[in-house]
């Protein structure tokens, strides 16, 4: 198997879910299909002319992969592949785990502790969040 960097993640910590497909295709379907983590961009477009752009960066905490975080989501032109949440929110940066390949360069062992930054008790409510802890291994 022959990965190829592009010259975007080569000073990133972050690759992109792409890059975990190779490597994980049965995980990577099911999260594509039944994660709406996957398609969580949808919900900052929907509300981008609702809110000011102050209260939009707030959503792109959540809502992408990496945002304020070294090689992380700067903007949908500069790096489209984590506008959404992606792998990585749940799994930590994958740069080095790609180049290794090595278990212990990247989080396997998740726990729903890992949600709670972005899925508040509030949210939770909100949004009728069921973390997929269990549908993607």
């Amino acid at each position: 198997l022959i990965i190829i960097f592009s010259p975007l993640i080569a000073f990133s910590n972050y690759v992109g879910n792409e890059h975990c497909k190779m490597c994980h295709p049965q995980q990577y379907e099911n999260f594509t299909k039944f994660s709406r983590m996957s398609r969580s961009f949808l919900g900052v477009e929907k509300m981008k002319n609702k809110i000011t752009q102050e209260e939009l960066k707030g959503c792109y905490e959540c809502h992408t992969t990496g945002y304020g975080k070294k090689g992380g989501f700067v903007s949908v032109e500069k790096t489209p592949h984590l506008k959404n949440t992606g792998c990585e929110v749940c799994h930590g940066p994958g740069k080095k785990h790609v180049q290794t390949k090595k278990r212990e360069d990247i989080k396997g062992k998740l726990t729903t502790k890992i949600c709670e930054p972005c899925h508040t008790e509030e949210r939770i409510k909100a949004f009728r969040f069921r973390p997929l802890l269990r549908g993607v291994h």
